[in-house]
């Protein structure tokens, strides 16, 4: 199973909870995302897989004209009703649906580690502007706390994710060929959750929705176990990371 069948199969149901329990970006991340890549009211930006359509609400913000391109019918459904007035195609990050030299940037949040990377540069390439700047972004939990360490087991998250979330870009983008030099930078926080909304958030890592139901039950089970350990509401370590580049030429 590829890496874009398992992400369909996650999100195929359950998008309403994905887009009321999923951590959001912090405004410092988005204005420095904003600043670094260019977007400015007016740029043509793609936001590529756009799920539900978080960040594509905050570039519509900034004043940027979005595209948004999705291949979950379910995200997309969810995306018409909190976007309606926003553009929005099914397609893959290997297939873009747009034309070549489009957009002025190509954001890409919580979803690169599901592109098969080589391919989704190449096309990202493609649809990009000579200059155009490409933005990735992601939040993971920060299990340097053993506290947070622990709940990551209680999860499986070490056992089950289905993607390599320590793939180093950078090198993609280098053996690309087409992009300047990656700038990376981290952005350290902490997000306040009642134990019910914890729970809530576990329920939608794609890994878990597809998992069989009796090992669902059981992960649940355990995190349930866990969290008397925890105050509620509970601080949860998380690390945004971001990556900013362009492509070549002017």
């Amino acid at each position: 199973m590829t890496n874009e069948d398992l992400a369909r199969r996650g999100f195929a149901t359950g998008t309403d909870v994905y887009h009321r329990a999923r951590p959001a970006y912090r405004p410092e991340v988005l204005a420095y995302v904003a600043e670094a890549a260019g977007l400015v009211p007016d740029a043509h930006v793609l936001d590529l897989a756009a799920g539900t359509g978080r960040m594509t609400r905050e570039l519509v913000a900034l004043g940027t004209d979005v595209t948004a391109v999705e291949p979950a019918p379910a995200m997309r459904e969810t995306f018409v009703a909190e976007l309606p007035d926003v553009r929005l195609v099914d397609g893959t990050a290997e297939q873009i649906p747009a034309g070549d030299a489009q957009f002025d940037a190509v954001v890409v949040a919580q979803a690169f580690h599901w592109f098969d990377a080589p391919a989704a540069l190449r096309e990202i390439a493609r649809v990009l502007r000579p200059g155009g700047a490409l933005a990735v972004l992601w939040n993971e939990r920060d299990q340097s706390e053993p506290w947070a360490a622990e709940l990551g087991a209680a999860t499986r998250w070490e056992g089950f994710r289905p993607y390599l979330v320590d793939r180093d870009l950078g090198t993609d983008l280098d053996a690309n060929g087409r992009y300047e030099p990656a700038v990376r930078r981290d952005f350290h926080w902490t997000d306040r959750l009642t134990h019910e909304q914890l729970l809530e958030r576990v329920g939608t890592f794609s890994y878990v929705v597809a998992m069989p139901e009796h090992e669902r039950t059981a992960l649940f089970g355990r995190v349930r176990a866990y969290l008397p350990k925890l105050p509620d509401p509970v601080e949860l370590p998380y690390v945004t990371g971001t990556l900013v580049s362009r492509k070549r030429g002017r």
